[in-house]
């Protein structure tokens, strides 16, 4: 069984679809790190201080921003409760930076992913970076510049409407090689409007961290 863990709630049908796709023929179960908390307990978790903070959608269709140091620990349990009950591998659908996971089975992170796979395409450097959420982007900027890339950060939630066409704005002036979508709720329907939108090739972590678990996955059933 290949487990899956958002940071935020399920369910999720948009992961759902991706993993149907590209993970045919392996059990998966998809959890949330938060399932199962009240609105009063999500609501002291994002009080927490910190200065990098993870955007999340909620069951009701409500978002949460709480941050990384805060949800290390919740999410770690997540796993390791997947791992007790079978899961042979895990993938985290969050592309946060978020510190090694010692679970006992292999961990897919898309914050690893992306970057990897963004410096095999884009040899120059400069890669355009959307990222969800305004208070994010000086630490997207920081840590995508310590992987060695030149970013252009832009801001785009895929909860909130509005705002994709202001950033494929900036990567269309911008011009970068590739444009990154740094946030596991953009999809391959927010991937194609980029690439129209920008004219430039737009890499998403949701399809490929589906691709990527369908690899690794693919003896697990």
């Amino acid at each position: 069984m290949l487990g899956l863990v958002t940071i935020g709630q399920t369910p999720r049908p948009d992961f759902e679809a991706a993993f149907k796709e590209y993970v045919p023929g392996v059990e998966f179960r998809i959890v949330g790190a938060l399932d199962g908390l009240e609105p009063g307990e999500i609501d002291d978790l994002s009080a927490q201080p910190g200065d990098y903070p993870l955007h999340m959608l909620l069951a009701d269709g409500s978002t949460a921003d709480i941050q990384l140091e805060t949800l290390q620990p919740i999410v770690k349990q997540t796993m390791l409760n997947l791992v007790s009950d079978g899961a042979s591998a895990i993938g985290l659908l969050c592309t946060g930076r978020f510190p090694e996971f010692e679970v006992g089975v292999p961990v897919l992170e898309p914050g690893k992913l992306l970057p990897a796979v963004a410096g095999a395409i884009a040899t120059s450097g400069r890669v355009g970076v959307v990222t969800p959420i305004e208070s994010q982007r000086e630490i997207v900027r920081e840590i995508w510049e310590s992987d060695g890339f030149s970013p252009t950060v832009a801001v785009s939630s895929p909860y909130h409407e509005g705002q994709i066409e202001a950033a494929a704005k900036v990567m269309a002036e911008a011009k970068p090689e590739l444009v990154v979508l740094d946030c596991m709720g953009l999809g391959p329907d927010h991937r194609d409007e980029f690439t129209r939108l920008s004219g430039c090739p737009t890499l998403t972590a949701q399809t490929l961290l589906a691709k990527v678990a369908g690899e690794v996955a693919g003896g697990l059933s």
